[in-house]
C-alpha cells in the first residue's frame, strides 16, 4: 500500500470483512494510529488463503484511514478443493482355491473424483487373513483430479475354510482410509 497523497496517512484499522473471513488471514507492517504513513511511504499487507470447505470463497481486506473514500478495500477470492476416492469394485471374491496355490488375480480401479490432488500414504493388505492376499499397484504418491490407478490382488490361501482381508488405502481424502473387502475359501 502506498500513500500517494500530499499529507501523512493515518490508518486506524486493517481488517478482513465479507462472507468467508475465516478462510483468509492478513498480516501487515503498516503503522496504525497514532503513527502515520509518510507521503510516498509504503507498507505491505500479506494475505494467506486456507479454505475451510470446497467451492468458491470470498472476503475483503478493509483499510480504514483518513484518506478520501475510506475505507479502501481489496477483494479476495479463492476456491477450496478436496480429493475424493472412488473404488471399483469395492469388494473382490476369489471363490474356492486350493491351499498354497495361487488363485488368480483380480483388479480394482482407484479414481480421484474430487477437485484436489489425492496424496496416497499407503496401500496395504489388512484384515483377518492378510497373509492369504498380496497386492501390487501402479499408483503414484499423488493423483490429480480425474486421474486414477489400478490395484491388483492375488489370493493364495494358507489354510482351509473362509479367508478374508482388505486392501486398505490411506490418503488425504476426508473418508480415509478406504477399503476393498477381500474374500475367498481355502480348500
Amino acid at each position: 500500500m502506498t500513500n500517494s497523497g500530499a499529507a501523512p496517512l493515518t490508518i486506524s484499522s486493517i481488517s478482513l470483512t465479507g462472507a468467508n473471513t475465516g478462510d483468509f488471514n492478513q498480516t501487515n507492517n503498516c503503522p496504525l494510529s497514532p503513527s502515520t504513513l509518510a507521503v510516498n511511504g509504503t507498507c505491505t499487507l500479506t494475505v494467506t488463503f486456507t479454505p475451510t470447505t470446497t467451492g468458491a470463497r470470498s472476503a475483503a481486506v478493509s483499510v480504514t484511514d483518513n484518506a478520501a473514500g475510506s475505507p479502501q478495500t481489496v477483494s479476495l477470492t479463492g476456491t477450496g478443493t478436496a480429493p475424493a476416492v472412488s473404488l471399483s469394485p469395492t469388494s473382490l471374491s476369489f471363490g474356492n482355491r486350493k491351499v498354497g496355490k495361487n488363485g488368480g488375480t483380480k483388479s480394482v480401479q482407484l479414481t480421484n473424483t474430487g477437485t484436489g490432488t489425492l496424496s496416497i500414504g499407503s496401500i496395504a493388505i489388512t484384515g483377518a487373513n492378510p497373509a492369504d492376499f498380496t497386492q501390487t499397484d501402479n499408483c503414484a504418491s499423488s493423483i490429480n483430479p480425474g486421474g486414477g490407478c489400478s490395484i491388483s490382488v492375488r489370493f493364495r490361501p494358507t489354510a482351509t475354510g473362509p479367508r478374508s482381508g482388505a486392501v486398505t488405502i490411506t490418503d488425504n481424502a476426508s473418508d480415509s482410509p478406504q477399503q476393498v473387502l477381500l474374500t475367498g475359501t481355502g480348500t
